[in-house]
């Protein structure tokens, strides 16, 4: 009898012992406080939800992580690509516009004195507007290879090439004027104004009419004033000797009130033309100077 009874107080301090060590390495409760510090942060997160989706498709998780590793990679690289190539496309640029701005100082003739100001430092000067925009066209095809300044650049080189040859500058101009936004914009500007500086005053006209369509499909991105355009096609269709068209023009150009200088010359033009059409309408402002398109 007394053996049993050692036996049964033996098992029962065998139990305590037992519910002792499982009580010490038991979790503490759940509180709050412990959940907030147990949950796992967005990264931890994603990459468990990585591990339960390959668990679930039976993918071996050492191909997932590699394709993780390679995906973290690449985005990183293209960023940093992209940023280095827009920042050495803005340097790029930068520089073939500081050429094309650039001071033409031509040599003096025989006879004539040299001028006494002295070079600035830093500034380019060139002898000849030949050799300038030479090397403007150069520079600006070089930043042109960069994406972030690829149609601006061309706009520019094209404008180089005006210079040097008008029927290569014109086709390049032709060229861009198709691409949409304010470079698509500025270069039909730019090939109207060539086209009537050649004398080819229907084509200018054409070139002007887009522009004008251009400019109310661009609404506020609209890059050139609408009186701009009427006063351009107001001169070409007087030079095309159509009295009428030209009023018209110089009707909507004469309004304006952004462009002081334009709007004089607009009214003086219709004045000229249909003075009946000119008291009717109130003069513009004088004074001031254009410095918009």
């Amino acid at each position: 009898m007394a053996i049993g009874v050692k036996l049964t107080t033996t098992r029962n301090k065998e139990k305590a012992k037992a519910k002792a060590a499982q009580a010490a390495t038991a979790a503490p409760p759940m509180t709050p406080e412990r959940e907030e510090l147990l949950r796992p942060p967005a990264f931890d997160l994603f990459l468990q939800r990585i591990r339960q989706a390959v668990e679930e498709t039976e993918l071996p998780l050492g191909k997932i992580g590699l394709a993780l590793l390679i995906v973290v990679v690449v985005s990183g690289g293209a960023y940093w690509f992209y940023s280095y190539n827009q920042a050495k496309g803005e340097q790029a640029f930068a520089e073939a516009l500081a050429i094309y701005n650039a001071e033409v100082k031509e040599a003096p003739k025989e006879g004539e004195a040299a001028e006494d100001e002295p070079p600035v430092p830093g500034k380019k000067t060139y002898p000849d507007e030949k050799t300038k925009y030479t090397e403007a066209a150069a520079a600006f095809d070089k930043a042109a290879g960069y994406a972030s300044q690829s149609f601006m650049s061309r706009y520019y080189a094209a404008l180089c090439r005006l210079k040097l040859d008008p029927a290569q500058g014109i086709q390049a101009l032709r060229d861009l004027s198709v691409t949409p936004g304010a470079v698509g914009q500025m270069a039909t500007l730019a090939l109207a104004d060539a086209l009537a500086a050649e004398g080819k005053v229907d084509e200018a006209i054409a070139q002007y009419q887009q522009l004008r369509e251009k400019c109310a499909q661009a609404g506020n991105n609209a890059v050139v004033s609408p009186e701009v355009i009427a006063f351009a096609l107001g001169k070409l269709y007087e030079a095309r000797q159509d009295p009428a068209a030209a009023v018209k023009e110089y009707a909507i150009a004469a309004k304006s009130r952004s462009m002081a200088l334009l709007g004089q010359q607009a009214y003086q033009r219709l004045a000229a033309l249909d003075p009946e059409m000119a008291r009717q309408m109130p003069e513009p402002k004088q004074g001031g100077e254009d410095d918009t398109f």
